[in-house]
Parts: C-alpha cells; structure tokens; sequence
C-alpha cells in the first residue's frame, strides 16, 4: 500500500529512517521555525538569565542584577526587550520613605515558558549534572511531589519515545522553489 505517493518499505526501519518515509524535509521551507523563533527570545544569554529569575521570582531591578551579575545598562536593554516582547510587564511600587519605582512581572506569555524552563532544568539535570547535585529542586506546592514535564498529544496520551512524534509541513510552511 502507498502512502502519500511513497512506496511501503519491505522491512520495518529504524525510527529515524521510518521519519524520513512519512516526509521530505529538503522540499519544505519551514523559517521562521516556531521553534527557533521561541528560542531568539532568550538569546542572548542574558534575555534567557532574566526570564529564569523572573520565574524563580525576582521582580525587582536591583535583585536581577544582583542575581544575574550583569551590567545595568546590559540589564536595562534586556528589560526593555523582554517588556516589548509582552514576556515581562513593567508594575509601579512605592516603598514607604523611596521614590516610585517598576518591578517586572512575567505575564502570561512569560508564565508559559515555565514548561521550557521546567524541562531544560530537568535536561541539564540529567545530561549536565553538578558533582554537588542540581541547584534547584521544584516541588509542588501542595503535595511536595517532584515537578516534571511530559509530552501529551491533544487527546492526552502520554508521548514516551520521539518515534512515536510525526513533523509535517505546518500551515505557516512553503514548498521550496
């Protein structure tokens, strides 16, 4: 039987190979990738750095710099970029006895990097482990259960192998010329 113009092959291939059967990378062009444009927003480094604190919770200018050892005009930029990307928002505090200042807070864009963020921790856990062991361990709030990500598709099944993933030209894709 054929598949999308495709001979069946004779023998089950390896996951890999079996991918390339389903479909053609090379005659798809596929910039700008959805993934490549998500990972630009924390690229540089620093942009990456200050959405981490915001996640771990830092608000305020003087505590990312504090925590990230950047520069204040380095800090400033990215401050001003990751706001104009709608990842942070700018919000008025006063403290009693100092003038009006911001602090940053992740909007709901931002807040849903968590699970990017949640699953490069548990990556560089694994893959990168410190000698000492990992520098952040989360926990959920309500039953101290180890946080963790999973792959689901829509229906909610559980993804456990990147075979059992099919890429296909999105709606977004071209043909190559």
């Amino acid at each position: 039987m054929q598949h999308k113009g495709v001979p069946e092959p004779t023998a089950r291939p390896p996951a890999d190979d079996a991918h390339e059967l389903r479909w053609r990378r090379e005659a798809w062009q596929l910039e700008p990738d959805s993934a490549q444009r998500a990972l630009d927003v924390l690229v540089p480094r620093s942009a990456g750095q200050i959405v981490r604190e915001a996640f771990y919770g830092t608000r305020r200018f003087d505590d990312f710099l504090r925590h990230t050892g950047m520069t204040r005009g380095v800090l400033s930029a990215r401050l001003r970029e990751l706001t104009g990307q709608g990842i942070l928002v700018r919000v008025a505090y006063h403290d009693t006895g100092s003038r009006g200042r911001h602090e940053y807070r992740l909007t709901d864009k931002g807040r849903d990097l968590a699970a990017a963020i949640i699953s490069l921790l548990t990556w560089a856990d694994r893959w990168l482990p410190s000698p000492a062991g990992p520098t952040v361990a989360l926990s959920h709030r309500e039953c101290g259960a180890p946080i963790r990500t999973e792959i689901r598709c829509g229906e909610g099944h559980r993804v456990d192998s990147i075979g059992d993933i099919r890429a296909e030209p999105g709606p977004g894709a071209r043909p190559q010329p």
